[in-house]
């Protein structure tokens, strides 16, 4: 989420475009080489991939416009793509180009180059221009028609983008690419910094006259795949930049975290005369700064404003953020919810802190480049208890951010007094990922076979708390009654597939007022199973290990690309019990008993699954515990980690023999 008022004053400079591009930018009249007619030559491994970049060029130009005084900002990209598969052609052979709203200019061509050496360009009246859905941002799409298995497409356009002062620029994706170049131009009065993630740096560029420019060219850049427990965006190689000198305001770095610290509190926490009007009387409704809520402790205090507002306003993200217009509709974007909540807070004097973060699965926030390209997520954090909450997202509560905003850093942003005047002072510091056990994931069932052994009853209880909650809980009020039994009976037939004849089903903890963390969003069933339990000849097969849900295998061949990172720490408890019928043992209960596990610590590794089983005359009960207690894990001892992931899995295929005795 980037606040509105942010994204206005990225665009204050930006003027709407003419409807011709400039002569004398650096690509202009850019074009391909017109003479060649034969394909570029590619490896016979990468002809059998369903496509490959023979090409990926693109330029940045930030361009002084001396009619209108003001800087603009045009991109030119060129890309050449070999399609080997329907998968590549499908990919491929559709372009789009998003134009700005004022009809901007577009300078564009495409063609194709069959494996015969015939070219054929795509006309300009084959080209069609969208609206997306809300009728704002613009784009200009063409189908390149009559692809064929090994053709090339290529293409090239210059169109103007809104000015921003930071960005970043994706240069990695599934598909291998060659001959990649990445490059920002700008007047030699600005001047832009890059980093490169998970690549080499970009280096400056001296042969543009009265410009500055940097450059990163690579010969190969390896397509990614994906990979269980990696967040494989976020390791895509990428450049980000900003804007960091201007010549008209000497060695004095722009856009710092002390500025933006300044810029975010202040529009945070600002109010107009009219938002002040209409916070006091959401105030008064709210009852928040009478009695018995005063006099709760903090927490409670906290918790009850947070609930007033996430229960009496909607989210919606198309409504203003004008707190006035808030409080008349009850609609709010995520911003809107974050300036009321902030309103309310200061109000109720609760100090708290307002933390500005990014998604660690896209783009992880690095505290030591101050790109404001970061600032996402806004959350706040409350230092006399340690907590965090989400202001703009209803579906969480006090003590519980989104899982991938944690595990990383972000920007702290304290208010502070100096005489009548308040400021704000901001510290990158870390976000703390939840403990693995607040986020359990439960399962505790007792199985009680029919005496004829042709059918099993199961007392099934589900217990999901944390952030396996979340993604159901916050929204069981809202789903229709109808689809309620269905969605529980597939909660429960994930444990137990063939699950009939359920007997009884409940749920609890559904309120929308309530946290995870404090009350687990609880699932009980009774059902009948005939898969559980197989005949074998004279012996029965006891298939307990899919009562352990459906687990994840990690079985690949290839090399390791990525360290293990998981979305979030968790943990499974499992028990299951079951009387062994009379007249029978089970010749195989060692199977029941597994141990492996990773990390420093022996005594309460970073991973680990252990399973056991104790025995009670003919009544066994199992228990199964899974623990995931670090977010990372490097792929230099990938194995171990995959060992546990594996124990879980193996476990899932277990199978008792019970064997008549005698």
């Amino acid at each position: 989420m980037r606040f509105p008022f942010l994204t206005l004053f990225l665009l204050a400079s930006a003027t709407l475009a003419a409807q011709t591009l400039p002569p004398d930018l650096i690509h202009a009249g850019y074009s391909w080489d017109a003479k060649r007619h034969q394909r570029l030559p590619v490896l016979a491994a990468e002809a059998e991939l369903p496509a490959v970049l023979l090409r990926d060029f693109t330029s940045l130009e930030y361009y002084y416009d001396k009619a209108s005084k003001d800087v603009r900002l045009f991109a030119t990209e060129h890309r050449i793509v070999r399609v080997n598969s329907s998968d590549g052609i499908e990919s491929y052979n559709k372009i789009v180009v998003p134009v700005l709203a004022s009809g901007a200019a577009v300078d564009i061509k495409a063609r194709t180059i069959s494996p015969r050496g015939e070219v054929r360009e795509v006309k300009a009246a084959d080209m069609k221009e969208l609206k997306d859905q809300e009728g704002g941002r613009g784009f200009r799409v063409f189908a390149v028609d009559g692809v064929e298995k090994g053709s090339e497409i290529e293409y090239f356009y210059t169109r103007e983008r809104n000015v921003n002062h930071f960005g970043s620029e994706i240069l990695q994706s599934e598909t291998p690419a060659h001959d990649v170049t990445f490059e920002l131009i700008s007047p030699k009065g600005l001047t832009f910094e890059a980093r490169v993630y998970h690549g080499p740096a970009m280096t400056p560029d001296t042969t543009m006259a009265e410009r500055r420019a940097l450059r990163l060219h690579l010969d190969n850049v390896p397509g990614l795949r994906n990979e269980a427990f990696a967040n494989v965006k976020s390791q895509r190689m990428r450049a980000e930049y900003k804007l960091a000198y201007m010549a008209s305001k000497g060695q004095v770095r722009q856009f710092t975290w002390a500025d933006a610290s300044q810029f975010v509190y202040r529009n945070v926490n600002n109010l107009t005369k009219d938002e002040a009007k209409a916070v006091a009387k959401i105030l008064t409704a709210s009852k928040l700064l009478a009695s018995p809520v005063s006099t709760l402790p903090l927490a409670d205090r906290i918790r009850a404003a947070e609930n007033y507002v996430k229960l009496n306003y909607n989210l919606e993200e198309g409504a203003s953020g004008d707190l006035a217009q808030v409080a008349a509709t009850h609609n709010a974007p995520e911003a809107g919810f974050s300036h009321l909540l902030a309103a309310i807070y200061r109000a109720m004097n609760i100090e708290f802190e307002v933390v500005v973060t990014s998604s660690r699965e896209a783009v992880p926030f690095d505290g030591t480049f101050d790109t404001w390209n970061y600032l996402d997520h806004f959350a706040f954090y409350f230092p006399a208890t340690s907590q965090y909450l989400a202001p703009g997202r209803p579906d969480y509560r006090y003590g519980m951010l989104p899982a991938d905003w944690t595990g990383g850093s972000g920007l702290f942003i304290k208010g502070i007094k100096l005489g009548n005047t308040e400021s704000a002072v901001g510290k990158v510091k870390d976000i703390p990922a939840l403990g693995a056990d607040q986020s359990p994931q439960d399962i505790d069932a007792t199985v009680t076979f029919a005496p004829d052994l042709s059918s099993s009853t199961i007392r099934l209880r589900q217990t999901l708390g944390g952030y396996p909650a979340a993604e159901i809980q916050p929204f069981w009020t809202m789903i229709p009654e109808a689809k309620r039994t269905e969605i529980l009976q597939g909660l429960q037939k994930s444990v137990v597939p063939d699950a009939s004849n359920f007997q009884k089903l409940e749920v609890r903890n559904v309120a929308r007022d309530i946290s995870p963390l404090d009350k687990p969003f609880i699932v009980e069933g009774q059902m009948e199973s005939a898969a559980l339990l197989d005949k074998a000849g004279p012996r029965y097969l006891f298939k307990i290990g899919t009562l352990l849900g459906p687990q994840t295998e990690l079985y690949q061949k290839e090399e390791r690309q990525f360290d293990v990172e998981n979305d979030n720490n968790h943990r499974y408890l499992r028990t299951i019990r079951f009387d062994v019928p009379a007249g029978y043992a089970v010749r195989n209960l060692q199977d029941l008993n597994v141990d492996v596990k990773t990390g420093p610590d022996a005594t309460k590794p970073d991973f680990d699954f252990h399973s056991s089983y104790v025995q009670t005359g003919q009544t066994i009960t199992v228990t199964v515990a899974e623990n995931y207690r670090q977010l990372r894990w490097p792929k230099a001892d990938f194995e171990a980690f995959r060992a546990v992931v594996n124990a879980a899995a193996n476990w899932n295929k277990v199978v008792l023999v019970l064997d008549k005795k005698g």
